[in-house]
């Protein structure tokens, strides 16, 4: 992927690799997925590559600086919610850094720390998207990031850890999926995940 990202964003890739080691294993994996999809985008949305390919490289970043021992704290019912909101804001001061070494646009560095810092807000309980996702760029990412909830591996990742048997578990991570659809902000992303969901359906049930 390297090899296609233009010049002016390579320095923060590089600058990005040490905390993709340390963080979750399939991070780098997804924010390439998703580079990928805005540099070989066709639709009909414009987009702002100097924000939204830095946020793609950067937005999950924080986990690098969620520990193990970190889990002793990051527990129970609030668990998930804990955790997105420490690489949320974790993962904003992470990219800050960044950018700056990187001598980026000091007038993108503001936009895209901002996305970073509350990018999966919408998977937080009474979260007002419309409220939160109030910028052009912040609904474009989020949508793109979305797209990877429609995948083979987080299904299987999802029928692992869930208890059951195998019917209610298809049930349940479809019915899910189809609830998903609704944050969607372009009917145009939204298409193609409605499409992978539907394949997703064949193969698994």
């Amino acid at each position: 992927m390297t090899e296609l990202l233009p010049l002016k964003y390579i320095k923060i890739w590089s600058l990005c690799q040490p905390f993709f080691k340390q963080g979750r294993p399939g991070d780098k994996k997804h924010a390439e997925e998703i580079i990928d999809f805005i540099l070989n985008y066709k639709g009909e949305l414009r987009l702002d590559k100097d924000i939204l390919i830095p946020v793609a490289m950067m937005h999950d970043i924080g986990h690098a600086a969620i520990l193990s021992e970190h889990f002793t704290y990051i527990t129970g019912f609030d668990r998930l919610i804990n955790g997105k909101l420490v690489h949320m804001l974790a993962g904003a001061k992470i990219a800050k850094g960044i950018l700056e070494k990187a001598k980026y646009n000091k007038n993108k560095i503001k936009e895209i720390v901002e996305i970073i810092s509350m990018h999966d807000m919408d998977q937080l309980q009474d979260t007002d998207i419309k409220k939160v996702y109030d910028t052009k760029n912040k609904k474009i990412f989020h949508d793109f990031d979305s797209l990877d909830r429609y995948n083979e591996k987080r299904i299987d990742n999802f029928l692992k850890k869930s208890k059951g048997i195998k019917k209610e578990k298809h049930i349940k991570i479809f019915g899910m999926l189809e609830d998903y659809l609704s944050l969607y902000f372009y009917s145009s992303i939204k298409k193609i995940a409605a499409t992978r969901l539907e394949k997703l359906k064949i193969k698994y049930t």
